[in-house]
């Protein structure tokens, strides 16, 4: 008969007894407005629109770059012209 390795016993038994002792916070079961629970939705919210923000970004630079593609690709831009679009566009 194989024996089972200590780790797995030992892992087993830490999350059997390791879910009994655990508990949530209060805002986690629903408590009235407290100043941790603001706190915490502020930050929630913070987090949510940096993300965003930086998700929006990375957006509107691929569109950008889509569309400039486009441009190339059908000759109705040639790179000359591209780069002394960019050159004004830096310099303004």
């Amino acid at each position: 008969m194989r024996r089972i390795p200590r780790r797995i016993v030992f892992s087993f038994l830490l999350v059997i007894i390791g879910t009994v002792v655990t508990y949530g916070c209060p805002v986690c079961y629903g408590a009235a407005e407290t100043s941790s629970s603001s706190g915490i939705t502020m930050a929630i919210a913070t987090l949510l629109g940096i993300t965003g923000s930086v998700l929006g970004a990375i957006v509107a630079f691929a569109v950008r770059l889509n569309k400039r593609a486009k441009l190339i690709l059908n000759g109705d831009l040639d790179r000359a012209s591209l780069n002394s679009i960019e050159r004004e566009l830096n310099h303004a």
